[in-house]
């Protein structure tokens, strides 16, 4: 008697790719709808706003930078290079606070911020109210 051969079966690997683009797709919906604020209210969220900013009230030394990059300190205009050298010198301020509109560009203030700080004085940033308009007001 001869024995029959069985069919060979060639071992497959699972295929997981289709699994896989599934659960990508799962968490792509997942993380759309949890990431979505629950009250549409939310989205108008609004930071607070200093309305009245009483000048006198504000800690002292007052540096204003104006709006052409101009220094006023406790209602003195002084000059950067100036106050920069009393500074080092040990005859100026040694915390300056200092007043900038919220639409005053970053880079100047930055700039005074490091040449201060490089002089030695320790710098602290107060805000200006502004306006209904939106406009900075000085």
């Amino acid at each position: 008697m001869q024995r029959l051969a069985l069919p060979r079966h060639e071992t497959r690997k699972p295929d997981f790719s289709l699994a896989m683009v599934n659960i990508v797709l799962l968490l792509v919906l997942f993380f759309i709808v949890v990431g979505a604020p629950a009250d549409p209210a939310e989205r108008d969220l609004r930071l607070p706003e200093v309305r009245d900013l009483p000048i006198e009230a504000l800690p002292r030394p007052l540096l204003r930078l104006t709006s052409g990059d101009g220094l006023v300190l406790d209602g003195q205009i002084v000059a950067r290079a100036a106050l920069v050298a009393a500074i080092r010198q040990g005859d100026g301020p040694q915390v300056v606070h200092l007043l900038v509109a919220r639409d005053h560009d970053a880079r100047s203030v930055l700039a005074l911020s490091a040449e201060l700080g490089g002089a030695g004085a320790q710098v602290k940033l107060v805000t200006v109210r502004s306006d209904p308009g939106g406009r900075g007001t000085e």
